[in-house]
């Protein structure tokens, strides 16, 4: 439930008219890191306003000091390094959350800041926080509209221009489409340029884009390489053959070609909301060459026919785990479409997807059905002797609950003495309540030692917390990962018609899977799997539960429990095409299907499982 502010009292000039010093907090805040560089707004400049208005209030209130007692800079570093802030929200803000811990303590009187938004864009946040200091008794004041909080009239017009800040920031956001739009209209290029082309200026000053002398080859070569090959990845191994490479000296790939042969830009025109503006830069590609490139990939995207919907949904169990043998990037999903738009669900390397098998030594498709077929009956195989598994665990859970003992007498150490500092606190503000400001200079050292002691404390016990929840984490993590092993079989037999399940679970007890082909012609391959891995990195005992993982891996394999496992492993391989002499053209050398029986020999080295 929200708390309700109360306005029913009203901070005044007379609030602390009889003081002799009044505290005044200052906030600087600035929304950007480029603004925090910025001289005019910069967070150095609002400094020096606030200190200026302080020193002329003491002046002009003489005898009475008007004292300084910090102007907080939103995320400045210890280093002295400075980061923008948004006021949209005031979570994370923690010049504004000292300003409200100290004005409950009233240990301030007047809190300051250059403008309104330095406190708050929205009339909410805003309100809530005026209210909070109204409170306590601190006065709000925003010195560019020259009122403060301390009259009745001065938070009204606060209120006003709250709201006025508020629609600032909407209409910023409202101005930035309507700059958008009228860069359009003026042909101006809206985002970076694409290769090719460079950022430049035309004769009127406007930003524009300027074809590059180098990169421009590259698309002219790829436009003319597509109408011969009708093949984006036929164009990237020509590419290749060719030494061309990307403005980042990378293999250009697939996804980037098709991306440069679909992109408008290169006629001179620019899309935006399904609307098409003129652009003001000279085209690289004519619009024939373009409706020709287009006509080309709709009729390829018709020819490749996709699968039936009724076959799509096959389960990827290994996604995400499996790694290419060659190069050992990750697996994707690659299907094939047979007669009748029949599915067959294959792995692919992602790098030789995209690079036509050029960043890897060739292209392999694993059949999906036999890959995960094998992981499943390799795991359903894994019965551990829960007595071996116990004594394996025993010294990491013991270790793990003498760390946490430790941590957590650490911990109730903190609590009493942070207790005792608050107590000692609460003791001095009361005291200065009742003696008034007349106490201040005989407490304000020792006031200021506490609220260090304190900060400090705090840190601590935030400290200890976490570490004691990273050992438990830890602790309960390790067993969930060693539980579902042993009880796999279980689970499977429970969910094999549920696959989804099963996909999620495997990543808790499998760390990776390689597959690699040994003989292609009788296509008889090897599958590794790389039970747990080296799942913790944080915490006292993260090396203990790791090398325990490691130890039921080991446990694995020296009862040889998968001593009779086989199953079926079948594989679409691709052999690496060839140039010939004819003008640079690849020719496809044709396919190869495998299918094969593993044999019963189980290889298995700590801590990866593999058969073959």
């Amino acid at each position: 439930m929200t708390k309700k502010v109360s306005w029913r009292k009203v901070t005044t000039v007379y609030s602390f008219k009889d003081s002799k010093t009044v505290r005044v907090f200052g906030i600087a805040r600035v929304s950007t890191e480029k603004q925090a560089k910025k001289i005019g707004e910069s967070l150095d400049h609002q400094k020096e306003v606030l200190k200026n208005w302080v020193n002329s209030k003491s002046s002009l209130h003489a005898p009475q000091r008007w004292e300084l007692v910090q102007v907080f800079v939103e995320n400045e570093e210890q280093d002295g390094s400075r980061r923008g802030r948004t006021a949209t929200k005031r979570e994370g803000r923690r010049g504004l959350a000292k300003a409200l811990e100290l004005a409950k303590l009233r240990l301030i009187d007047v809190v300051i800041v250059t403008k309104l938004d330095r406190i708050a864009r929205n009339v909410k946040d805003y309100i809530d926080i005026s209210a909070e200091f109204n409170e306590s008794g601190v006065a709000l004041v925003c010195l560019d509209l020259d009122i403060d909080t301390s009259t009745p009239d001065g938070q009204m017009i606060m209120r006003n221009h709250a709201n006025l800040a508020q629609w600032q920031a909407e209409r910023i956001g409202q101005y930035s489409i309507e700059t958008i739009l009228r860069h359009l209209s003026q042909g101006r290029p809206i985002g970076p340029p694409p290769i090719g082309y460079r950022i430049s200026k035309d004769v009127n000053g406007k930003t524009t884009f300027e074809p590059d002398p180098i990169h421009r080859k590259h698309v002219e070569f790829i436009d003319q390489t597509y109408l011969r090959v009708k093949s984006a990845g036929k164009v990237v191994d020509i590419l290749h053959q060719k030494g061309y490479k990307s403005r980042r000296g990378k293999t250009y790939s697939k996804p980037q070609v098709s991306r440069i042969l679909q992109n408008i830009r290169y006629i001179a025109k620019q899309e935006h909301n399904g609307e098409i503006y003129a652009g003001n830069w000279e085209p690289l590609r004519t619009e024939d060459v373009y409706k020709t490139i287009q006509a080309i990939f709709k009729r390829n995207r018709l020819t490749n026919h996709s699968p039936n919907s009724s076959n799509r949904h096959y389960v990827y169990l290994a996604k995400s785990i499996l790694k290419c043998s060659n190069c050992g990037s990750t697996m994707i999903s690659r299907p094939a479409t047979g007669s009748g738009g029949k599915y067959y669900p294959y792995y692919m390397c992602m790098k030789a997807f995209k690079t036509n098998g050029i960043d890897c030594e060739e292209i392999n498709y694993l059949a999906s059905g036999a890959v995960d077929d094998a992981i499943i009956e390799i795991l359903r195989h894994l019965h551990l002797n829960p007595d071996n598994v116990t004594d394996i665990i025993k010294k990491a859970n013991q270790a793990t609950a003498s760390t946490i003992g430790v941590l957590e007498d650490d911990l109730d150490r903190v609590q009493a003495r942070l207790k005792d500092v608050r107590t000692k606190i609460a003791n001095l503000v009361e005291i200065l309540t009742d003696k008034g400001m007349a106490g201040i200079d005989a407490v304000k050292e020792k006031l200021e030692t506490l609220n260090q002691d304190e900060s400090e404390l705090v840190l601590e016990e935030n400290r200890l917390k976490s570490e004691i929840q990273v050992e438990k984490v830890q602790a309960g993590t390790a067993h969930d990962y060693i539980k579902t092993l042993q009880l796999f079989e279980d689970y499977y037999v429970m969910n094999q018609n549920n696959r989804e399940r099963i996909q999620a679970i495997l990543p808790r007890i499998i760390n990776s899977v390689i597959c690699q082909i040994t003989d292609k012609k009788k296509g008889i391959g090897k599958l590794k799997i790389g039970l747990f891995g080296r799942p913790f990195n944080r915490g006292e005992n993260a090396e203990l539960w790791n090398k325990t993982l490691q130890k039921i891996a080991d446990e694995c394999y020296n009862k040889k429990v998968l001593e009779e496992n086989s199953g079926k492993f079948g594989t679409k391989a691709y052999k690496k095409r060839e140039v010939s002499s004819c003008g640079g053209a690849p020719v496809d050398s044709g396919k190869r299907y495998y299918n094969a029986q593993c044999s019963q020999e189980v290889t298995l080295a700590t801590p990866v499982i593999s058969f073959s």
